[in-house]
């Protein structure tokens, strides 16, 4: 009889907190999922952010190194289009509107190291770094142009 009676009172009181779980207020419940959605999206904010970071990094980096060698790559072709420009023997050598091109792409070089400059100062070192790569391309068109070529044959003397 104990053990009868004893299985009649722990079903019971099984059954009384089975009752107090589902009679527990629905806000209380509602509470609670959300909380712990707003633990699950603190979460995946905080990795978002942790990426944004590293990839914030990268291209600040990336803009460190780029935007001196811009610099330097327009000081130089500078200085070598006004030496051509003083040289007409070199420039002979060049094709003939190598200068004009050499020129236009310096002056868009000039304008992406500007533009740059600008997207860093906002916060788009993205952008930054994507102007910076663009002066490296004009750079090496540039210094295609001015290859010179052998020295040209000089007028008046014939092929025998």
């Amino acid at each position: 009889m104990r053990l009868t009676t004893a299985l009649i009172c722990i079903t019971l009181l099984t059954s009384c907190s089975r009752k107090e779980e589902d009679e527990r207020p629905a806000l209380e419940r509602a509470q609670e999922k959300l909380q712990a959605s707003l633990d699950s999206a603190e979460a995946r904010l905080a990795e978002g952010t942790a990426e944004a970071k590293k990839a914030l990094d990268a291209a600040m980096k990336r803009w460190d190194e780029l935007r001196p060698e811009a610099e330097r790559a327009i000081a130089s072709l500078e200085v070598r289009v006004d030496r051509l420009v003083k040289d007409p023997e070199a420039l002979k050598r060049l094709p003939a509107d190598a200068l004009e091109k050499a020129r236009k792409h310096l002056d868009t070089m000039r304008r992406n190291l500007a533009d740059a400059k600008a997207a860093q100062d906002q916060g788009n070192t993205n952008l930054a770094v994507e102007k910076a790569d663009a002066i490296q391309q004009e750079r090496e068109a540039v210094e295609e142009l001015l290859v010179e070529r052998p020295d040209p044959p000089r007028q008046g003397s014939k092929a025998r």
